[in-house]
């Protein structure tokens, strides 16, 4: 029996079929549609996060207005940070309910996280000390101890490790969490971990005192923090890296960490000799050390920690 030809479905205009290929693939939304909305709605939340920064800064600190720039003080930078952080989560967690998945699931579940957590806080350390080990031991770097009390020394410890945690946990799920899981989706894991390590570089060149090399060192970084994600599955072993890295350029050696130096450092450091073996005014990052050091680093992340890849599939 033949079917009346109102009765079969109707095709959509081609202008509308087009419109659907454009915004939808197989699975919904396609990726970059979706990392879109992520931006917007993180440059938004971004913005509102850094009204109150910029608002306590001078009750914090009566004597910050006009002292130089490039100098990070610990409370104004945990509380940036957190409001940082707060954003970060609020845009992904929108961006999970979208998917309907969990904000853990990008980047922050997996198996192992709190020894794989402690694991990279100690590679961050040693990874960091072998590179000041080879400035000092070349001599282009010259360490000296500060005269701060042992009690001050433990407070601003204690309150840097909270910072640079933060700055770890924001950096890495900002732009190792949802932003690297969809684009893979889109483009491969290793093409989007390129991209947004360039992106991770590019971000850095506000910073007082960076140089060309500089940037591409964080990008290096970069690299390594996604091998670790490729290989475990979660951040978590970036975080602890990233986190304790910092700490111990910023705090523990008194190094300028990418053009910015901290108040209440436990050494100071005085780079000696050219700028692109010392790292200068960048700091440790800025010399051509840190390649063979971040080497190293990827080798150890690839020979020490088990393979438990993520695999990601065009969408």
């Amino acid at each position: 029996m033949e079917t009346p030809a109102s009765e079969l479905p109707k095709k959509p205009p081609p202008s509308q079929a087009m419109r659907s290929w454009i915004l939808y693939g197989p699975h919904g939304l396609r990726a970059g549609w979706r990392i879109l909305l992520y931006i917007d709605a993180l440059l938004l939340l971004l913005f509102l996060a850094g009204v109150e920064p910029l608002w306590f800064a001078h009750l914090l600190h009566p004597g910050l207005r006009g002292q130089a720039s490039g100098v990070l003080y610990p409370s104004l930078a945990i509380f940036g940070e957190a409001m940082s952080l707060l954003a970060v989560v609020l845009a992904t967690t929108g961006m999970a309910l979208l998917e309907q998945r969990h904000v853990l699931d990008y980047g922050l579940a997996g198996v192992d996280r709190i020894r794989q957590f402690i694991i990279g806080l100690v590679s961050g350390f040693a990874f960091l000390s072998l590179l000041i080990g080879i400035l000092v031991g070349t001599h282009h770097l010259e360490l000296s101890r500060s005269s701060m009390p042992i009690r001050q020394a433990l407070s601003y410890a204690t309150t840097w490790g909270l910072c640079f945690l933060l700055v770890g946990m924001t950096e890495e799920f900002m732009l190792r969490g949802y932003l690297l899981f969809t684009l893979a989706r889109g483009i491969r894991f290793w093409p989007a971990a390129f991209v947004l390590a360039a992106i991770f570089g590019l971000l850095h060149t506000g910073n007082s005192g960076e140089t060309p090399f500089g940037l591409v060192a964080v990008a290096l970084v970069a690299l390594v923090f996604s091998l670790s994600l490729w290989r475990l599955g979660h951040l978590w072993w970036a975080i602890g890296f990233h986190a304790s890295w910092d700490w111990a350029e910023s705090f523990f050696y008194g190094t300028a960490d990418s053009g910015t130096v901290s108040v209440g450092r436990l050494m100071h450091a005085h780079p000696v000799g050219s700028a692109l073996i010392s790292g200068g005014a960048t700091g440790p990052e800025g010399s051509v050390w840190v390649v063979l050091v971040l080497a190293l680093a990827a080798l150890f992340v690839w020979k020490t920690q088990p393979n438990r890849s993520v695999h990601f599939h065009e969408q």
